[in-house]
């Protein structure tokens, strides 16, 4: 129900003691405080336009530390300064613009989602061939360390934190996940075919440019797959949840069946090793040359689809490249431009 003109002025006044009682420092706080009471008790429209003040400003209550630093002078001089330079009337127009701005308008629509949206956080991180990076992200509950990430090298993502959400965009690569636990900030990876929901577990995603790869450690992710239909209706999402011990292979837009799997495997490449099971030789590749200055190509994609199981140092390429022949039907032969060919046999 719409509030009429002279109550909406009242809800904006008590707005204005609310403020400067909540973000002023100690002793003009303090006063605010008193100042409310005192005009909350002149009537019960008074107290009623308090209630519904109370009510917006605890909908943006965490707008309290991005407009405490309008009110940063040092307590003891404030006073001071106010008479000297004509800060208090500067202060009372900033709070009556505050109150202003928590008015029935923004809490109609666009302010209040206009603040949600805005990132507290944002970084991008790219590695190169054979850099391992790992990241500690700022999104601790009650002063605790927060998500840890580990990139395998050549893997590229873009981080941005929300009050309400945590996103990380996903370009390529591989990217072992530890996520802290947070009911009121879901965190999502967006991959090029799937959105990889989690409250906090651990798990690894893997895109080298085939199917995308989403193992579980711990806890407990939702893989989503959006599917374009052919007629031109809307599009379709496939919600897989997935478990610990589990994986699921997603690919142009479909997932294969979720399966029981070492899943520290996926990410085994943290401690030196790279880990194959009955996995595309194309694709093996694709995780092999990230530790190559000069990659390992095949001639034809009936290589590629050869499979590949084992478990290989990443520092040892070259005898990767040794032992192919020995347990695949190809050969291989070196390039001009120290590149190594795989050729059927």
């Amino acid at each position: 129900m719409a509030i009429g003109a002279p109550r909406e002025r009242l809800v904006e006044r008590a707005l204005a003691l609310i403020v400067e009682s909540e973000i002023a420092p100690g002793e003009i706080s303090q006063h605010s405080r008193v100042a409310l009471n005192q005009w909350r008790s002149k009537s019960p429209e008074h107290a009623a336009a308090l209630l519904e003040a109370r009510h917006r400003w605890n909908v943006l209550g965490g707008m309290a530390d991005d407009l405490r630093a309008h009110f940063d002078a040092p307590e003891a001089n404030m006073a001071a300064n106010a008479a000297a330079s004509g800060r208090g009337p500067q202060r009372r127009k900033l709070l009556l613009s505050i109150a202003g701005l928590l008015g029935s308008g923004v809490l109609a629509g666009r302010g209040v989602q206009w603040y949600w949206q805005q990132p507290v956080f944002q970084a991008s991180y790219d590695t190169r061939t054979s850099q391992m990076l790992k990241l500690a992200l700022p999104d601790g509950v009650d002063g605790m360390p927060g998500s840890q990430l580990d990139m395998a090298p050549r893997s590229s993502i873009g981080i941005t934190l929300y009050r309400q959400r945590r996103v990380v965009e996903m370009a390529q690569g591989e990217v072992r996940f530890e996520v802290v636990h947070d009911d009121k900030r879901p965190f999502q990876v967006r991959t090029r075919g799937a959105v990889i929901k989690v409250v906090g577990t651990v798990f690894t995603v893997r895109d080298r440019g085939g199917p995308i790869t989403v193992g579980v450690e711990q806890g407990h992710v939702r893989v989503q797959i959006r599917t374009d239909r052919q007629d031109g209706n809307a599009s379709s999402v496939q919600v897989i949840d997935l478990r610990a011990g589990e994986l699921v292979e997603v690919k142009d837009g479909h997932a294969n069946a979720v399966r029981q799997s070492d899943t520290r495997a996926l990410s085994a490449w943290r401690d030196g090793w790279l880990v194959f099971d009955n996995t595309p030789l194309g694709d093996a590749l694709a995780s092999v040359n990230n530790y190559r200055t000069r990659p390992i190509v095949s001639s034809s994609t009936r290589i590629d689809a050869l499979r590949l199981s084992g478990r290989f140092r990443t520092t040892d390429s070259a005898g990767l490249v040794a032992l192919l022949p020995t347990i695949l039907p190809v050969t291989t032969a070196t390039l001009p431009d120290g590149s190594v060919e795989l050729r059927a046999r």
